[in-house]
């Protein structure tokens, strides 16, 4: 193995290993040693992104371009670049730029599994083109009234997130009020298809494809809640950290590896969604309030049921009392809460 290769070798184990400082330094050296290593400079690029250094970035994937348009470039590789140089102009928010940059590449390689996840995160950024103008027409009798066609539905937009552990990645989209019989769901190895019917007539959908690794269809399920519909994916590989839902992650790490600790335990948060959404189903203020009041009603005998009627009518809600021996033979009076006063009001 030449001593170029050797660099290059011992850097790919270093970005696997997750040590980009190292990784930065060896690619360099590689570069050094031979300023035609286009790869060596797509290579660099990405760790530059990880670094968030993009300008530095963004130059490495023009280099490799220069390079790759000579003697040593093929379609493929050219392909790649072009991709490479589009991603870092979108993180750059060069949005008109990165469009350009996937096009030349779908024009080169349009069997590239990632270029239309790009493509449609471009285009949902960049503003809808102007509508061409209309031609000039001769003027016309007004043609009769019509009833107006009945207006398409329009499709649903609803915000997704994802997460992950060792054995599962999770996938929330959160969207209300789906009937469970309306959703349609497919999985496959790379990618999976969400189709809700909305109760309106209008339709949601969400395509996955290509997911970032393979998944076990089989393996994979959902639920239907009340404010989300949750997807479970069945890792094929577990225990690698997916650095992307969708498109390439060329270079995947271990969960383990992103821990800063081994003693650290890992946060479950199958089960802290869970917590969140039964704080958000307890009452408070004048529901809690009236809550308490039917338990204890629900289980009291006849004399406290109608010693607690008794003292919160006639204290105008400002008492409450399950002693009936000690309402019963007197009228209980108004008790307002400290710094207010008690007024009667005549109709």
């Amino acid at each position: 193995m030449s001593d170029t290769s050797d660099l290059f070798a011992k850097a790919n184990d270093a970005y696997f290993d997750d040590d980009y400082d190292e990784a930065l330094s060896l690619y360099s050296q590689t570069i050094e040693a031979d300023a035609t290593h286009a790869e060596a400079f797509m290579r660099r690029c990405t760790v530059y992104q990880k670094l968030n250094q993009l300008d530095k970035a963004l130059a490495d994937a023009d280099k490799a371009l220069e390079i790759l348009n000579g003697p040593k470039g093929t379609r493929s590789l050219l392909a790649r670049a072009h991709l490479q140089r589009g991603i870092v102009q979108f993180n750059l928010k060069q949005y008109p730029e990165a469009q350009k940059s996937f096009e030349s590449a779908k024009e080169l390689n349009p069997n590239e599994r990632t270029l239309a996840t790009w493509l449609r995160k471009v285009q949902d950024v960049l503003p809808p083109p102007p509508p061409p103008p209309a031609p000039k027409q001769e003027e016309q009798p007004a043609p009769a009234v019509q009833a107006p066609a009945p207006s398409t539905p329009q499709n649903v937009r609803a915000r997704h997130e994802w997460f992950q552990n060792d054995t599962f990645v999770t996938v929330e989209v959160f969207i209300k009020k789906v009937n469970k019989d309306d959703v349609s769901l497919d999985f496959f190895d790379r990618s999976l298809s969400l189709s809700i019917k909305m109760p309106t007539g209008s339709t949601f959908s969400l395509e996955l494809d290509p997911l970032a690794h393979e998944v076990l269809p089989k393996e994979c399920s959902y639920k239907v809640l009340s404010t989300k519909i949750e997807i479970k994916l069945k890792k094929k590989t577990e225990g690698i950290k997916w650095g992307t839902l969708e498109g390439e992650d060329e270079l995947p790490t271990t969960m383990a590896s992103t821990s800063v600790s081994s003693s650290r335990k890992p946060k479950d948060w199958n089960k802290l969604v869970q917590e969140i959404e039964k704080d958000q189903d307890k009452p408070e203020g004048d529901a809690a309030l009236n809550s308490l009041f039917q338990q204890i009603y629900s289980g009291a005998d006849e004399d406290t049921r109608r010693a607690m009627m008794k003292s919160f009518v006639e204290s105008n809600g400002t008492c409450l009392s399950t002693n009936w021996a000690e309402v019963g033979s007197k009228k209980v009076e108004t008790k307002p809460p400290e710094g207010m006063v008690a007024k009667k009001y005549e109709i």
